[in-house]
């Protein structure tokens, strides 16, 4: 094994650039759906041993921009595969945005390797031959990977923590430190072989073969945790509510034609007075259809509300995905009006209750950053609304008789656990309506899935996830699919919806749990590097 590791730390050039990106691309494997995640054991440790080539190689100002290097290649190739599958977005319209698919598949994925490239150049810092070293590169990963969630909007999809966190047995220690939290952990965990391999200081042999057995340990503990934790499942009673959600697999290529309106809309209402011997009509309380499901303003439409009464049976409630039109400064309707990508909530005389709006916008995809720089350059966003969505402006609880409060979530919006946390108290479940369609059969809507998963772990809530095209579940509150229609499959999903769980470690101190655990290891570390005798 050491000659292994000497023959990676003598590369040098596009040997260490190039292994570094395929190393980083082996990692993404560890995304759902695969979640190869035990692949990280041998993709970490090739970064640890890559930088230690580029240190060696340079020194000073030159040890920074040669290791930032490393670093950027590795998250190059990490976030390549991880996130091409947004390229089938800029293929539903081709003729207008086929163009600019490499903007989305290249520029993006290298913007965000920016991150890992700065925190592998300040790595060189304090970079040696201390198994120390593997501690510092994971409080900065993380530490990065953290502020990713909030530069430019954020997007805190991917990453480390996520890939431990495809996994039912480790994804459960979310509900104790989140998603930041697991990053970080992950990091550690994965760093393992680096750190039993890493006898490169004389003045400390042993050091790394302590912290080898302290991170194993605390990977034991993970899983002990998660094992015991899974094993409470099915010791709460479900709630005597049934929902039916509705997946009518529209394709997003037919979904905004004029033609048809009438179509997609008479699908939704067959698919909701379906009535079988399994799916019996008369026992569902509510009807869930996904984002943006109707191809028209509905608030507009007053056949369709009737139609829609007509559908519902007596005592049964609606929630839906549909666009929202507030009339701006010209007259009729125009490029002044605002335009909001909403939840309504109707009764079964087909009268709105209530409404939510998405507050988290998708950049590029629903709206465009400095617009009128960009439509300059022939820019514009994906979505059918040629001006772009207006962002809601608040983030609130919808409450339906005999079901609770839940907590409303659009599509994106799943990705940002932080900001779950900012929804007023009370919530007894997760509704979260997306339109995946964009993204075909590629792995985005496993991705997806998965994030709705860890929110579930993370708050204790259980989810409802309903989508255009899949994948639609019902997650309980430890992440577990109690049941899920296939990706781009036409159906419907019936069951009850489990009762949510205690309050969660992190629901209750959010990201303050991360930050704490971030600081005391990096006292920590400081403090052990100073020590001037290492056993």
């Amino acid at each position: 094994m050491q000659l292994f590791i000497s023959n990676l730390i003598l590369l040098a050039g596009w040997q260490r650039l190039g292994l570094a990106f395929a190393a980083g691309a082996l990692a993404s494997l560890g995304q759902a759906p695969l979640g190869w995640f035990p692949i990280l054991w041998l993709s970490l440790p090739l970064l640890i041993w890559l930088m230690d080539s580029a240190s060696l190689a340079k020194r000073g100002r030159s040890a920074f921009w040669s290791m930032a290097r490393v670093g950027w290649m590795f998250g190059f190739g990490f976030f390549l595969l991880t996130f091409y599958w947004l390229g089938a977005a800029f293929l539903v319209e081709a003729d207008k945005f086929a163009w600019a698919m490499p903007l989305a598949v290249l520029v993006l994925p290298a913007g965000l390797a920016l991150f890992w490239a700065v925190a592998c150049g300040l790595c060189s810092l304090v970079w040696s031959a201390s198994p120390l070293r593997i501690l510092w590169l994971a409080l900065a990963l993380s530490a990065v990977e953290w502020l990713r969630g909030f530069v430019l909007t954020g997007l805190p999809w991917g990453g480390f923590g996520m890939v431990l966190g495809s996994n039912d047995i480790t994804m459960q220690t979310l509900s104790l430190v989140g998603p930041d939290g697991l990053t970080l952990i992950a990091l550690l965990v994965f760093a393992l072989p680096a750190l039993w391999f890493s006898n490169r200081d004389a003045a400390a042999p042993r050091l790394g073969r302590i912290l080898s057995l302290l991170v194993g340990l605390l990977f034991v503990g993970q899983l002990g945790y998660g094992t015991y934790r899974l094993s409470l499942t099915g010791k709460e009673s479900a709630l005597q509510p049934v929902a039916r959600l509705v997946q009518p697999n529209i394709p997003q290529k037919e979904k905004w034609k004029f033609e048809n309106r009438a179509w997609i809309f008479n699908k939704l209402l067959a698919l909701t007075t379906i009535d079988g011997e399994e799916t019996p009509l008369k026992s569902v309380n509510l009807v869930l259809w996904p984002e943006s499901s109707l191809p028209f303003f509905l608030m507009e439409q007053p056949g369709a509300l009737a139609a829609i009464s007509q559908s519902l049976p007596e005592g049964v409630d609606l929630l839906t995905g549909a666009l929202r039109r507030e009339p701006g400064q010209d007259v009729g309707i125009g490029h002044g009006d605002s335009v909001y990508n909403s939840i309504y909530h109707l009764n079964a005389d087909g009268t709105i209750l209530d409404s939510y709006d998405k507050v988290h916008l998708v950049p590029f995809g629903e709206f465009l950053p400095k617009q009128t720089w960009l439509e300059a350059i022939g820019l514009e966003q994906l979505t059918a609304q040629k001006s772009g969505f207006k962002a809601g402006s608040k983030r609130s609880l919808l409450t339906i008789e005999r079901w609770g409060n839940l907590l409303p979530v659009i599509c994106y919006e799943a990705a940002f656990s932080s900001e779950l946390l900012r929804y007023p108290d009370g919530a007894d479940w997760i509704l979260n309506v997306t339109n995946d369609a964009w993204f075909g059969a590629t792995s985005g809507p496993w991705q997806h899935l998965q994030l709705a998963r860890m929110r579930a772990v993370e708050t204790g809530l259980p989810v409802i996830r309903v989508a255009n095209t899949g994948i639609s579940a019902i997650i309980d509150g430890r992440g577990q699919l109690i049941a899920q229609l296939s990706l781009e499959q036409e159906g419907i999903l019936q069951a009850k919806l489990p009762s949510k769980l205690t309050k969660t470690p992190y629901a209750r101190l959010g990201s303050v749990v991360f930050l704490g655990i971030w600081v005391i290891l990096f006292l920590t570390t400081v403090g052990i590097g100073r020590k001037p005798n290492i056993p």
